[in-house]
């Protein structure tokens, strides 16, 4: 198959390191792969697209988003690719409208977060109503797949496609790391409002008040440039000033690229979000074989099934919070094993990156048929 790829930049996001891991993996099926961007100064992950001979189509974005449609529409039309897949909401209209002028050419767009984003009704209505010209949509959760199929216009256009994770680079630790009052609790992801910080943060606190000491953190992840999430931040920085015994064991480690390294080095995964698309840090942590604390939404329930590969909380409740890492404390040798044990087998039956890349695979080919 010939495949046209189509997003906003190769950045350290996670939607971008997901599409990128699709290019390559699809390049190595044998097929014939080329990429569109229109941001190509953030080049992140371009390194991998160069090794596998990607042909990337990056013309700068210059002025209106017209030009940037007119351009895409242009490689479309002057090229005769069997599918085109597109990740994100902006690439993802830019695709829809774009196939317009290229009507043979099959197109799969991607919802790659929760509707709990959604900061306009009449925006997402339209938005969701742009992807009947599209052949097909595909969620990375099966909430958000759920949700997707409950507009009536779509109920038989949804797929859902889980994220990959590569699992050779992805992988347990030689020994088991011991629980107890050494707890160090690893979070990742950009630094804004949706994470929840404020919560954790009061239920560190919370912790401290009732067992006299609080588990180390450390939280690796830029923070959000947007103004609500600057305002974020600052509330979370007063909070933390507010508390020093939650404030001397917490380290911001900023943006990482070795984040297996990371995982090794910390004993549990915290993940406290208000909502969730298919969080990348979730899988990881589950394919290094590392119990996750997490929040009881979307998908949360499925990836860590309560008891079973981790602990489940209420967000919106640092009471809820601080349990769930009392209960981690509190676990045996034996329950840390069995937590790694069924974390890793999870993620090897279900979050590899060859079976996001053959399940992506076989749907464009059911597409052309």
């Amino acid at each position: 198959m010939k495949l046209l790829l189509i997003i906003d930049h190769f950045g350290s996001g996670g939607a971008q390191r997901q599409m990128v891991e699709l290019a390559c993996g699809l390049r190595r099926l044998g097929h014939s792969v080329e990429m569109f961007v229109y941001f190509p100064q953030h080049n992140f992950f371009r390194a991998s697209l160069d090794e596998h001979q990607i042909l990337v189509h990056a013309p700068e974005r210059r002025g209106s988003s017209i030009g940037v449609l007119r351009r895409l529409a242009a490689v479309m039309r002057g090229a005769t690719f069997d599918v085109a897949v597109s990740f994100l909401s902006t690439a993802n209209i830019y695709a829809e409208l774009a196939r317009v002028a290229s009507p043979g050419t099959r197109l799969v767009v991607s919802e790659r977060t929760s509707f709990h984003d959604d900061k306009s009704a009449i925006g997402a209505f339209l938005r969701r109503l742009l992807h009947l010209l599209a052949d097909r949509v595909v969620a990375n959760s099966e909430t958000q797949a759920a949700w997707l199929r409950s507009r009536p216009w779509l109920r038989n256009q949804v797929s859902c496609i889980y994220n990959g994770v590569d699992l050779s680079r992805f992988r347990p630790a030689e020994s088991t790391p011991k629980s107890g009052r050494a707890l160090r609790l690893l979070g990742v992801g950009r630094i804004g409002p949706e994470k929840n910080l404020v919560n954790l943060i009061t239920a560190l606190a919370e912790f401290d008040e009732k067992f006299g000491y609080v588990p180390e953190i450390g939280w690796a992840g830029d923070r959000d440039s947007s103004r609500a999430g600057r305002r974020y931040c600052e509330r979370i920085d007063a909070l933390l000033s507010s508390l020093p015994n939650v404030r001397r064991g917490w380290h911001w480690l900023g943006l990482q690229t070795d984040v297996a390294g990371l995982l090794h080095q910390y004993h549990a995964l915290i993940h406290p979000s208000l909502y969730e698309g298919l969080p990348n840090a979730v899988c990881e942590a589950l394919a290094t074989g590392m119990p996750v604390l997490a929040s009881n939404v979307c998908d949360h329930p499925l990836l860590v099934a309560d008891g079973c590969r981790g602990y489940l909380f209420d967000p919106r409740d640092p009471a809820s919070i601080a349990a769930a890492i009392v209960k981690l404390v509190e676990l045996d040798a034996g329950g840390w094993r069995n937590f790694g044990h069924n974390a890793r087998e999870y993620a090897a039956g279900n979050l590899g990156v060859g079976k996001m890349v053959e399940s992506y695979a076989a749907l464009f080919e059911a597409l052309l048929v």
